[in-house]
C-alpha cells in the first residue's frame, strides 16, 4: 500500500483479496509475471474527523500496557518542510490536513477509558501551530482529563506561552530535531532552523518545567570529522537529554532520488539495514566506520553509567529515585520475556491441592507460577513476585479456575474476559490482522 492506507484497506476488503482485482484498488504496488504494477494514486483523506477511531479494542492491549509503553496518536497529517532527509512528504503529502480539537480530545478520551494514563502526539508539526495547540489544550482542561503526555516539535515554532500551556495539560516533555549542530548543514539539509532557535527552544522546555529531547543525525551529506566533532559539543551543551541516529536514505527523499548533487554515497540497498541503527553511508572525508565510532563512543559514556547505577542497586547505595529507574528497567526486561517467550501460557496452569476454591487457592497457584518463572528466566524471585503481583492487581492477566486447575492467563484488555471462541472466528486474528 502507498500512501494512506484507510481507503486502499477498505477497497481490498470489498475485493476481498482477489488478486484478480487487486489493478482496480487504488494505491497499491505488486508484483504480477516478473513485473511491478503500481495502481492509480489513493487521494489524500481531505476531511480526516470523517474517519473513525482507530479500534484499540480489538488488540491484546493488556500487553502493552503491562511493558509500561505510551499508545500514540496523530492529530494532523502534512508536512509543508522541505528536509532533504524525510519521507513523510511522500507518504502524506505537503499540505497540512488537522483533525478539529474536540475529535482529537474524544479519542484521547477513548485512550484514557481503557485504563493507559501515557499517551504519545507523534505528528511532526503539532506544537508547530500554536493556535491548534491552543485548541486542544483548552479542550483537555475542559474535559478535565488527568493523564502525561508528550509531543514531536519544531524548535522554531515554539514559544513560551504555548509550552505553559501544555505542562498545565499534562505535557511533560517535548523531543526536538536537530540533527547537527554545524550551522551550514543545517542550511545543506534544509532543516529551516539556526543554532540559536535551539538554544531558546531547549530553555523555554526548562523554564515551563517540560524535559527537552533533541536528536541529531550521523552521517548527513558533507558530514566531516569537525562537523561531528561541532555536533557532540554542541548537543553536550544544551542542557537536554539527547541522542544520534544514522542516516537512513530511504527511496523517495530528496537526498536518494538527488543523490549527485551531494557529498554522499549510498553503501547498500539492503532494506534490513535502514534501521537508523549503524551507518550506510559514506562522505568524501567521512568513513562508516569513523561514524559508527563516534556513537559507540557517546554511548559507551551512557552505559559505564547505567552500569555503575545497576551496580550501587545491588549495593543499596542509589538513591531511591535512581533505584526505581534501575527497578523499572529489570521489570520491564522480565515482562518483555513472559511476552516474548510465551511464559505465562507455557507454566500459568497449576492444579488445587483441595478441593476448596477461593481466594487463597488464586494466590497460592500465582506463587507457584513464579517459582516457575524465577527457575526458566533466573531472575530474582522477589523482583518476579513483585511483577507478577502488580501484573494481576492491575487486571493485565487473571486466573480461570476450572476442575480443580487454576490457569493463569493475560486479559484482552484491562477488565476484559479472556475473549471466547466462536464458530468460525479466532479471537486473535484481529489483532494479527491489524
Amino acid at each position: 500500500m502507498r500512501g494512506e492506507g484507510e481507503r486502499t484497506i477498505a477497497e481490498l476488503m470489498a475485493e476481498k483479496m482477489d488478486p484478480s482485482a487487486w489493478e482496480k484498488v487504488r494505491g497499491l504496488a505488486f508484483r504480477r509475471n516478473g513485473g511491478i504494477v503500481m495502481t492509480e494514486p489513493q487521494p489524500f483523506i481531505e476531511d480526516l474527523d470523517a474517519l473513525p477511531l482507530p479500534a484499540r479494542h480489538l488488540l491484546p492491549l493488556s500487553r502493552y500496557q503491562a511493558l509500561g509503553y505510551s499508545i500514540s496518536i496523530i492529530t494532523s497529517r502534512g508536512c509543508p518542510y522541505s528536509c532533504i532527509f524525510c519521507l513523510g512528504r511522500r507518504m502524506v503529502g505537503s499540505r497540512v490536513r488537522l483533525r478539529s480539537a474536540s475529535r482529537v480530545v474524544d479519542e484521547i478520551e477513548q485512550i484514557l477509558s481503557y485504563g493507559i494514563d501515557r499517551i504519545n502526539v507523534a505528528d511532526d508539526l503539532f506544537v508547530s501551530h500554536s493556535g491548534r495547540v491552543r485548541e486542544v489544550c483548552d479542550e483537555i482542561l475542559r474535559r478535565a482529563l488527568r493523564f502525561t503526555w508528550s509531543a514531536f516539535a519544531r524548535v522554531n515554532t515554539v514559544d513560551r506561552e504555548t509550552l505553559k500551556l501544555m505542562r498545565e495539560a499534562g505535557c511533560d516533555s517535548v523531543s526536538f530535531g536537530v540533527e547537527t549542530g554545524n550551522s551550514d548543514l543545517l542550511k545543506l539539509i534544509r532543516k529551516g532552523i539556526t543554532r540559536e532557535q535551539v538554544r531558546e527552544a531547549v530553555s523555554l522546555c526548562r523554564e515551563t518545567g517540560i524535559i527537552a529531547h533533541t536528536s541529531f543525525i550521523v552521517g548527513l551529506p558533507g558530514e566531516t570529522p569537525e562537523t561531528l566533532k561541532e555536533t557532540g559539543e554542541f548537543a553536550a551543551s544544551l542542557g537536554s537529554l539527547y541522542g544520534y541516529h544514522f542516516l537512513a536514505p530511504f527511496p523517495g527523499t530528496t537526498v536518494r532520488e538527488e543523490v549527485q548533487k551531494y557529498d554522499l554515497e549510498i553503501l547498500t540497498d539492503d532494506w534490513t539495514r535502514y534501521d537508523a541503527n549503524s551507518a550506510i553511508v559514506r562522505t568524501s572525508r567521512l568513513a562508516p566506520e569513523e561514524m559508527d565510532r563516534f556513537v559507540a563512543e557517546f554511548e559507551s559514556t551512557i552505559d559505564a553509567a547505567w552500569q555503575e547505577m545497576i551496580r550501587a542497586y545491588h549495593k543499596k547505595s542509589n538513591p531511591p529515585g535512581i533505584d526505581l529507574q534501575v527497578e523499572g528497567h529489570f521489570r520491564m526486561n522480565l515482562v518483555y520475556r513472559l511476552l516474548a517467550e510465551d511464559l505465562i501460557e507455557k507454566v500459568g496452569a497449576t492444579a488445587l491441592s483441595s478441593s476448596k476454591i477461593d481466594g487463597g487457592s488464586e494466590e497460592a497457584s500465582l506463587g507457584v507460577v513464579c517459582r516457575r518463572i524465577e527457575e526458566v528466566t533466573g531472575v530474582n524471585g522477589a523482583l518476579v513476585r513483585k511483577t507478577l503481583r502488580s501484573l494481576a492487581d492491575s487486571g493485565f492477566i487473571k486466573a480461570e479456575i476450572a476442575e480443580k486447575i487454576v490457569d493463569w492467563h493475560w486479559t484482552h484488555n484491562r477488565h476484559v474476559e479472556r475473549m471466547t471462541k466462536t464458530p468460525g472466528s479466532d479471537p486473535h486474528m484481529a489483532p494479527a490482522l491489524l
